[in-house]
C-alpha cells in the first residue's frame, strides 16, 4: 500500500511538472497598417475612390450618403441611388442588404468582386479573407487554377 501511495505521489509531480502546455498568451491583434486599396463598409469610403461598377476601387453597399460622396468626387453624376444600384444588378453583382450579409465569400455569388467572383458583401473584420480583399494582395494563380 505503501509503495502504491508513493507511485501515485511520483506520478502526480511527474505529471504537474511535465504533463502540461503553458497555456498561451494574452491575445494581441496585428497592426492594422496595411494600405486600404478596396474600401468597403467596414473600412469606409477612401475619398476620391471610384465604384466597383465604373472599374473603381470603392466595394462600399450604395447608399444616399455614399452617392452624394460619389458626385462631390466626380462620379456617377446625374444618376439616382436606383439607378446606381440596377448597374450593379444588371452586372450580377449581388450587394450587400437584406438576405446578404456575413457571408465571409461562402454564398452563392462568391467570391468577393475584387477575387473575381459577384459578391459584394463586405468580408468579415479581422480574417485572412478580409485581409485579401482590402489590400488587394490575391495569391497568384498556379497553373492548376488555369485549366
Amino acid at each position: 500500500m505503501r509503495t502504491t501511495c508513493l507511485l501515485i505521489a511520483l506520478a502526480a509531480v511527474a505529471w504537474t511538472l511535465c504533463g502540461c502546455e503553458t497555456p498561451p498568451g494574452p491575445f494581441v491583434p496585428k497592426p492594422t497598417s496595411a494600405k486600404i486599396v478596396y474600401c468597403n463598409d467596414y473600412t469606409g469610403h477612401q475619398a476620391g475612390a471610384k465604384p466597383w461598377i465604373d472599374g473603381g476601387t470603392c466595394c462600399c453597399t450604395p447608399s444616399d450618403e455614399l452617392l452624394a460622396q460619389y458626385q462631390r468626387d466626380g462620379f456617377c453624376q446625374g444618376e439616382t441611388l436606383d439607378q446606381l444600384i440596377a448597374r450593379y444588378q444588371a452586372k450580377g453583382i449581388k450587394l450587400a442588404g437584406p438576405g446578404h450579409r456575413h457571408c465571409s465569400g461562402l454564398c452563392e455569388a462568391s467570391p468577393h468582386v475584387v477575387l473575381g467572383g459577384s459578391c459584394m458583401a463586405p468580408p468579415t473584420p479581422c480574417t485572412g479573407y478580409y485581409d485579401r480583399i482590402v489590400t488587394g494582395q490575391v495569391p497568384p494563380k498556379t497553373p492548376a487554377d488555369k485549366k
